[in-house]
Parts: structure tokens; C-alpha cells; sequence
């Protein structure tokens, strides 16, 4: 599940706020509505029918998908070639992926709003002016120097840790936290918060505030290191690697990129960057189990499909990749990540990157059903409604479509009307597009009822050259 609609200076805009919302208008991945939606009970129940029935493992539907798994060598080409020109747009970008303006702009805007704590009680006006103080905002930008991540980190929207909550009751939807950045992941440092803890940077895909010691500078034999030669994907969940130093280990996720240095019995050597004196990056070698990585990219094949799916799925659902979890979006991008098929961060923007996409909003649910079995290609297309995105993995022995997604709840009529009872996934999980049918949703609140549109990855390459 996802919590942006539109890319926005400082990561996620206000509409991003209520744009997750998986199957009902309520605590989805966001604060409940005020509008009347905020009132269902949470209820922790017996998993629901499609939990049950669907076994929840990648390699049946892999083995069933067959040959539709293949990819033309010249669209792999192109993936990679996309991939590795998004990566590294840090680093090669010559203006800022941003509006300085905005970001400054959405960082008062931040400041300005009616905030909870963690005690439930507001943040206080003096706490608030300290804090947007700290961004020294009129100079804002100061800086434009390539960096890396050092290690796992997660960019604020303000540089404090603390949680701000919409609502006293709406933990845990913090709408201070961004995406989590990488170990090794390609930055660049605009701007140094006032106290000097935070730094304001830029990835590829959002921006914000990143703690400094997370952060160090990278010179260009550096990158041309780092960008060059082989590479090597993490495949074990939560892998740890050692920082160089002798005095940190990292658990890096799948879809983590590092530079290959060599091979031994049992064992992978690799660059990892750690920050030296004065804050530059230096590159050390580290060696990790061969288990925990592949040469990247991974072959798109049924083994490896089965590989990283397999170990996402049942993991917890994680708000803006909290606790070193995941939402919607962060789960597709960490899975194509090791293949190097790039998708943007955010469910509006993963699904806008895919061209000729099949637009199913104003089509009943049968014909949905039908198109998208038809014309679905199983794990590679993505569906899409408002705040959340999906991936076709295949159909069910009753020819409806199944999706691989992140899912935190789904509504439940109430015998005393139609406002609804949320019912808690919070989980990755493999669903049919009706997930909790058996127990009564509130009309309107399905994946069925509320898909909009398909696209399939391999529709960005284009026609083959003659």
C-alpha cells in the first residue's frame, strides 16, 4: 500500500495523506477520514477465505505463467539500460530533481500543521518554531554534492524523529516519514539542517531530511567505481553486511545494489561506502555469504521469481517502510529491484510510468474480470486504484484474477448500516480482487469495484527494431 498520488516537493503531498487506501476510506495507509469514515472498530479475526484458499507461495503461479514469463532479450536490454540511467540520476543529474522552491515551500507548509505526538497530546507552537528553525530554510539550498548512503536510512519530511500524527488516535500513519533509502543508494546533498544532525538530499525518487551520519560524500573516481564493473543484488531479506569498519553490520533488503569486487569459496566481496573523516565516503571490501546475493541482474525465470517473492510474502505491512518494513509500493519496487526493471516509488507513479495502459475504471466487474485475465501478462503487469497498486500474478482455479499487494484492511458491512467494520490483513498476501467477499463488504469498497487502470512493464520498450 502506498500514500502518494502525486510526486510533491518533500516526498508526499496532502492528497498523498489520503491516498492509500486499499479497500475502504479508513486507517488504510493513512489516518481514518474525518468525514465520518474514522469511526469503524478494528477487529483482529480469523484470516479471510482467500488467506486460506490461495496457497501463498510464488512458484505454482510462476510455473503456471510458463512461457508468458519470457521477456524479448531487446526489451531486457532496455529494462536494464532504464534501470541503471534511473539509479544513478543522482549522481549524473546536473540540476536539482526537485523545485527548490517547492520543497521549501512544502517544508512550512509541514510546519504549519495541526500535529500530534506521541503522547497524544499536540505539539506545542515554541517546539514548532525550534524545528522549522533547525531547516534554516532562508538560504535553503546551500549545497549540490553527490553523497551515498552509508547506511539504511529514512528521509523525514522535517529533521526530527519524532512521529507527527494527524489525529491523536492515528498512530501508526506518521506523515513525517518518507521512504527508506538504501545502503549504498545514489544522493545528493542540497542542503544541512542548522544543528548540523540533518541533511537535506535528494534519490531518485523523493526527497528529505536523512540523518548525517547516515550520509557521506563521494568524489568522481568514486562514482565512476561505484557506477561501473559488476554488481551484485542482495536476494536474502535482511541480509547482514558488515560496514568495512569493524564496528557496524547492516541488514540490507532485498533489491540492495553493491559494486562486486571478486568471489571465493563460499563467499562474495564487495564495496560497501562507510563515512571517513570529514564526512567523505570511503570504499572498503566486505565479504558476505554467497547465499545472500546474486550477480545482478537476476534472469527474470520462475526459480528466481519464486525466490524474492516468496520471502515478502506474510511479512507485515509497514507505513512509509516503518521498522524496516514495507508498504504497497515499496513491496513491487523491492521486487523488480533485483532484476533491474526500475519502477518510481510511489502507486501513482509506478503505474504512470507504463504506456498504453488498459483503462478499466468505468467497466463492470465481469468485464474487468475477463480483461484483465485476458490481456494481463502475470508478473509483469500492475493494476491500479487510487492509492494502491498491485501485481497480476495469474488466476485462480476459477479463472479470477489473483494480486500479489501489500494489505492493511479491508470493510465489513454492520448489521446497523453501511458504514462498516474494518477488518485487519496487514500483511503481504496474494488475493483475488474481492479479498473478505465471504464476510459481507460494504458496496463500493472492493479492488473489483475500485481498479482503475492495468499496465504492463514490457509496454515501456516499444517496438523491436527491423
Amino acid at each position: 500500500m502506498d500514500r502518494d498520488s502525486e510526486r510533491v516537493p518533500g516526498g508526499w503531498g496532502a492528497a498523498a495523506r489520503l491516498a492509500c487506501i486499499l479497500l475502504l476510506p479508513v486507517a488504510c495507509a493513512g489516518p481514518p477520514r474525518k468525514d465520518g469514515g474514522g469511526g469503524a472498530s478494528l477487529q483482529r479475526l480469523p484470516e479471510i477465505e482467500d488467506v486460506r484458499r490461495i496457497p501463498q507461495r510464488m512458484a505454482g503461479l510462476a510455473e503456471a505463467a510458463g512461457e508468458r514469463l519470457a521477456v524479448d532479450p531487446h526489451c531486457r536490454a532496455a529494462q536494464l539500460e532504464e534501470f541503471r540511467r534511473n539509479f544513478h540520476l543522482p549522481w549524473s543529474s546536473k540540476t536539482h530533481l526537485e523545485d527548490p522552491e517547492k520543497s521549501r515551500g512544502f517544508m512550512r507548509q509541514q510546519a504549519r500543521g495541526k500535529w500530534f505526538l506521541v503522547n497524544k497530546r499536540r505539539i506545542t507552537p515554541p517546539l514548532m518554531r525550534e524545528l522549522l528553525d533547525n531547516c534554516a530554510l532562508d538560504q535553503f539550498p546551500t549545497r549540490n554534492d553527490p553523497a551515498i548512503a552509508v547506511a539504511p536510512g529514512h528521509l523525514r519530511a522535517l529533521p526530527t524523529s519524532m512521529p507527527f500524527y494527524e489525529r491523536a488516535d492515528a498512530a501508526p500513519f506518521d506523515m513525517l516519514s518518507y521512504p527508506q533509502v538504501k545502503l549504498n543508494e545514489p544522493l545528493r546533498v542540497l542542503h544541512a539542517s542548522r544543528d548540523g544532525v540533518w541533511l537535506f538530499v535528494e534519490t531518485v525518487y523523493s526527497n528529505g531530511w536523512l540523518e548525517a551520519r547516515d550520509v557521506a560524500l563521494v568524489d568522481p573516481d568514486q562514482v565512476s567505481t561505484l557506477v561501473g564493473g559488476a554488481h551484485l543484488a542482495i536476494t536474502r531479506d535482511y541480509a547482514p553486511i558488515p560496514n568495512g569498519r569493524g564496528n557496524a553490520v547492516y541488514r540490507a533488503k532485498i533489491g540492495t545494489i553493491l559494486p562486486l569486487a571478486g568471489r571465493g569459496d563460499g563467499w562474495w566481496e564487495v564495496s560497501v561506502a562507510s563515512a571517513g573523516e570529514g564526512g567523505k565516503a570511503e570504499l572498503r571490501k566486505v565479504r558476505v555469504p554467497v547465499d545472500v546475493a546474486a550477480r545482478f541482474p537476476l534472469e527474470f525465470t520462475k526459480e528466481n521469481i519464486a525466490l524474492i517473492g516468496d520471502q515478502m510474502l506474510g511479512q507485515p505491512y509497514g507505513w512509509g517502510e516503518q521498522h524496516d518494513l514495507r508498504d504497497c509500493s515499496a513491496l513491487l519496487r523491492d521486487f523488480f529491484l533485483p532484476f533491474g526493471i526500475w519502477l518510481p516509488r510511489t502507486s501513482s507513479d509506478q503505474i504512470g510510468s507504463l504506456p498504453g495502459r488498459l483503462q478499466l475504471a468505468k467497466r463492470g466487474a465481469n468485464e474487468k474480470q475477463e480483461l484483465i485475465g485476458r490481456e494481463g501478462v502475470p508478473f509483469q503487469s500492475l493494476l491500479f486504484k487510487p492509492g494502491h497498486i498491485m501485481l497480476y500474478v495469474g488466476r485462480d482455479e476459477e479463472g479470477r484474477p489473483l494480486v500479489f499487494h501489500d494489505a492493511w484492511s479491508i470493510r465489513v458491512k454492520e448489521d446497523e448500516g453501511e458504514k462498516g467494520t474494518t477488518r485487519m490483513i496487514g500483511f503481504s498476501v496474494i488475493t483475488t480482487l474481492e479479498p473478505g467477499k465471504e464476510l459481507g463488504l460494504v458496496p463500493g469498497t472492493s479492488l473489483l469495484e475500485k481498479v482503475t487502470e492495468m499496465g504492463t512493464l514490457t509496454h515501456r520498450c516499444g517496438k523491436r527494431p527491423e
